[in-house]
């Protein structure tokens, strides 16, 4: 009787101390990395971006280049044509446009792929004004 006794208390405590580490790490996680130095003012030009958001932006960021990779294509195309003309900037702007397509497709599934990793996107976000034009 005794030895079930002492094992519910050693699972107990076991159990208090996971749930005590849990708090601590939630609680202390965004300090802990933070890259402002003690005595130093925050900046507030940019949003704010906790240590567990990051993960979350970077794996949208991923998917929105996978999505909008085949617009590179026709975007690539369109502007080398209007920089030249149609004959001159056709074949370039074909070839930079495939090239922007398989760039933004293989950084796309990269950060998908990795997005638990705390980095910041590789790509500025594709625009998609010009479609709307």
């Amino acid at each position: 009787m005794k030895s079930a006794t002492t094992y519910h208390e050693q699972a107990r405590r076991f159990y208090f101390s996971v749930v005590i580490l849990l708090c601590l790490s939630f609680t202390l996680g965004c300090t802990r990395f933070s890259k402002q130095k003690p005595g130093e003012s925050p900046d507030l030009s940019q949003p704010r971006q906790s240590f567990y958001s990051a993960p979350l932006e970077r794996f949208n960021s991923g998917f929105v280049n996978i999505v909008t990779g085949p617009f590179e294509l026709v975007y690539q195309l369109k502007e080398e044509i209007k920089r030249t003309n149609l004959i001159r900037g056709f074949i370039p702007g074909l070839f930079r446009g495939v090239t922007w397509f398989a760039v933004r497709e293989v950084v796309g599934v990269f950060e998908v792929g990795t997005f638990f990793i705390p980095w910041k996107p590789h790509l500025e976000p594709f625009d998609t004004d010009w479609l709307h034009a």
